[in-house]
């Protein structure tokens, strides 16, 4: 994967169907996330949190234990092998 289709690879063209909040630097959507919940995710050099539903549209199980154990945070997660995992389900959804 080129890093071009690995920096949009959280934020598929079907997501705009949904309301997410964008953040310029991850500090702001880190506080977001850690105030309001969601999942906090990567694009390009912004950041996005999202609800459970634009995680299912990724074709993610939102209630995943991996997602925990990242923080919800794909950007800077806390648990790389579990980062590893949701990324390469990730993949494969967008291969499907």
């Amino acid at each position: 994967m080129s890093n071009e289709e690995s920096d949009t690879l959280w934020y598929p063209s079907k997501l705009d169907v949904f309301l997410n909040r964008w953040f310029a630097n991850y500090e702001d959507a880190r506080r977001a996330l850690r105030s309001e919940g969601g999942y906090l995710l990567p694009y390009r050099h912004q950041f996005f949190v999202c609800q459970a539903e634009a995680i299912r549209a990724m074709g993610l199980d939102p209630h995943d234990e991996d997602w925990k154990k990242v923080g919800f945070d794909a950007a800077r997660p806390a648990d790389e092998q579990a980062y590893a995992r949701l990324r390469e389900k990730r993949e494969q959804a967008e291969a499907r």
